[in-house]
């Protein structure tokens, strides 16, 4: 009993000096870079513009916003800036495109140019974007 209770720990001791990093090793899997595929949309304009997608705006202007309304085969991606002081912005769209996992979409808010007329009543820059429904969760960049 006694010697094979030396050897255990010979054998734990001797295993501690040889591998004395593996206790803190960690193993990762790096994920590879999925496959993009391109998300082809339709910008919509003010007019045709769903109801209950219009009233979602409406209710949520006044601050930012990043939706997702899903309307039987149609998904309308929704993004707002909120407030902005005067009139003359846009919203530039610098990609949307899909893997297995998500849709992605990244936009950019684009100030009013010192060429255009400027209103100076507030404003509530959106972009309405209808894709197909994909069954797949959007993430906003």
């Amino acid at each position: 009993m006694r010697i094979k209770n030396t050897w255990i720990i010979s054998v734990l001791i001797l295993g501690i000096l040889i591998f004395p990093g593996i206790q803190g090793c960690e193993f990762k899997i790096i994920p590879q870079e999925q496959e993009k595929r391109e998300v082809e949309f339709v910008i919509v304009s003010e007019e045709c513009i769903p109801e209950a997608v219009a009233l979602l705006i409406e209710s949520r202007k006044e601050n930012e916003m990043k939706l997702t309304y899903v309307d039987g085969k149609d998904r309308y991606l929704i993004i707002g800036y909120g407030k902005q002081s005067t009139g003359g912005y846009s919203i530039s769209i610098k990609d949307l495109y899909a893997t297995e996992n998500a849709i992605y979409v990244d936009t950019c808010l684009m100030g009013p140019t010192k060429e255009n007329k400027i209103k100076e009543v507030p404003s509530y820059p959106v972009i309405v974007l209808q894709v197909w429904e994909m069954g797949l969760p959007v993430v906003f960049q």
